[in-house]
């Protein structure tokens, strides 16, 4: 994971419009007491919103950093679960969820299909349960999420030793974030370390006497580092010195 940040980034005109609308539908519904709602895949997926996200997330997954279209279409991620959410795998999916923020733009992010459907779902533990926020008439930053969400900055929370990813400290966040975004899971620890195996030998000349390479390898250190590079958080970890 590395931070997404939204700062500046225009909200695409349907979330703001369309999106608008529906949200004001469903939180006068549940108001009269309904609980279940029709949230707009034609609004929160419109193919602007999508490529916004694309274009801001340097067609990154949010959570595993590989790249999405070159292997799938990709999904629109909520990180606060629009339609229920789940605290643990005991616990059954309780409804509604953070319906009003189903076309919020600072909710949604791109996520690759395995990230999404197969490990994120609709997981969203909190620290406190007390402090859990079930309507609009809520505040959202008195909750405290345990998954970390990709537009903050993780390294307090995670590091890379080799292609494996851990909590930093025994961060009780950054344990729930892998467990639930799938970040070691193995095709793609091994896709990390095959990605990480050049490298490590490419560094040996980055950091040795001159030579014709040497600035060479310098310079695509500093490349790999870059948020809009695959697995760039690795390579921070990895090698803080040549990024």
């Amino acid at each position: 994971m590395i931070k997404i940040d939204k700062t500046g980034v225009a909200v695409p005109t349907i979330l703001s419009t369309n999106g608008v609308t529906e949200v004001n539908k469903n939180n006068v519904a549940f108001m009269r007491g309904e609980r279940r709602f029709l949230i707009l895949n034609s609004i929160y997926g419109h193919p602007t919103v999508k490529e916004c996200l694309i274009t801001l997330q340097n067609d990154k997954c949010c959570f595993c950093e590989r790249k999405v279209s070159a292997g799938e279409p990709g999904h629109i991620e909520h990180y606060r679960p629009k339609g229920g959410y789940k605290k643990d795998d005991k616990s059954k999916l309780v409804r509604p969820g953070y319906f009003w923020l189903a076309y919020d733009f600072e909710n949604l992010f791109l996520s690759c299909n395995k990230c999404n459907t197969s490990y994120k779902k609709n997981y969203f533990p909190l620290a406190d349960e007390t402090k859990r926020v079930t309507s609009h008439v809520g505040y959202i930053v008195n909750e405290d999420p345990l998954i970390l969400s990709p537009s903050v900055d993780v390294e307090s929370h995670l590091v890379f030793k080799q292609e494996i990813i851990k909590p930093r400290n025994k961060s009780i966040k950054g344990k729930e974030t892998i467990k639930r975004t799938g970040l070691n899971r193995k095709a793609l620890a091994d896709d990390r370390l095959l990605f990480l195996k050049p490298y490590k030998i490419l560094a040996n000349i980055a950091r040795g006497a001159p030579s014709p390479d040497k600035q060479a390898a310098i310079d695509l250190f500093l490349e790999l580092g870059r948020k809009e590079s695959t697995f760039s958080y690795m390579m921070i970890c990895n090698f803080p010195d040549l990024v």
